[in-house]
């Protein structure tokens, strides 16, 4: 009996020792899980990039749907300039011109009567901002300065940076490099497309910038400036009211520029239906029509 015991106690403390015993490596390791495929193998093998280190986005507040509005207003509110020959003023104080034209048909096809909302050209954009319109129509340039504050239709027309001169100024003048010269004034309004084109294409003339609500052409007009780059698609008829004074030395613009639509912006559905808008107007013929006819002197005043 003495001996099974013992026989027993050393199974027991046998598979004790066995199962105190460490496990063989192979055996210790969990297995890890293999790692999950991308779906993607890149072919030259280049490591992946860190996380993108910037800084928190900025989101846009809630985006006011322009034409809905307008729709329930039932009124197209548009924002003009005087300016020849995209905005005038008729013998009775009407509005005629170029931009006014637009402005009647892009109500008409929305559905509402127009209003026009008359301002300056230095506050044209900053009413805009504040809601007093809907939209500028008064044949706006389009430059980078002012794409960061508004969007930009596509063109609604395609002007040039023409140079107008003062007949008893610069009257003998023939050839670019007469007007190249640092005793030769240009005025140019300052800050746009007219001042890069006479930096670059009069670099040695003396150049007298203007702000603000005055006119380029007022100071070759006036003697201040032999000569004024101005940008249209009808420079005949920008000289109409003083042929007399004014010449064109040069028959072709120097540069070209573009005009358009300007809106607040946020508003991608307004955006769009102006582009399909100005597309749909340009195949039909009417845009074009519309530039041929303002283009030309007229005895639009009366």
């Amino acid at each position: 009996m003495k001996n099974a015991t013992m026989f027993s106690l050393a199974a027991i403390v046998s598979c004790c020792l066995a199962a105190a015993a460490p496990l063989p490596v192979h055996a210790q390791e969990k297995p890890s899980p293999a790692p999950k495929a991308s779906g993607f193998v890149d072919p030259e093998g280049i490591p992946q990039r860190p996380p993108a280190q910037d800084i928190e986005p900025v989101y846009r507040g809630p985006a006011v749907d322009t034409l809905a509005t307008i729709r329930k207003r039932g009124v197209l509110r548009v924002g003009v300039s005087a300016v020849e020959p995209m905005v005038m003023h008729d013998d009775k104080g009407a509005l005629v011109g170029f931009s006014v034209d637009l402005s009647r048909k892009l109500a008409e096809d929305i559905g509402v009567p127009v209003e026009f909302v008359e301002t300056s050209w230095s506050q044209v954009i900053p009413d805009l901002l504040e809601r007093r319109f809907d939209v500028i129509v008064t044949g706006l340039w389009v430059t980078p300065v002012r794409a960061l504050v508004i969007n930009f239709s596509n063109p609604t027309s395609v002007e040039g940076v023409y140079l107008i001169a003062n007949r008893q100024m610069a009257g003998a003048f023939k050839t670019r490099d007469e007007f190249n010269r640092p005793e030769v004034k240009i005025a140019v309004y300052a800050g746009t497309v007219q001042e890069r084109v006479a930096r670059k294409m009069f670099p040695r003339a003396t150049l007298v910038p203007v702000t603000g609500n005055e006119i380029e052409l007022d100071a070759a007009l006036g003697g201040k400036a032999h000569a004024a780059l101005v940008t249209t698609f009808a420079p005949r008829v920008l000289m109409g009211q003083a042929a007399d004074k004014l010449f064109l030395p040069f028959a072709e613009p120097l540069q070209s520029a573009e005009s358009a639509l300007g809106l607040r912006k946020g508003d991608p559905d307004f955006l769009n239906y102006l582009n399909s808008w100005l597309s749909f107007q340009r195949n039909v013929g009417w845009l074009d029509e519309r530039v041929r006819y303002w283009a030309e002197p007229q005895d639009w005043m009366k």
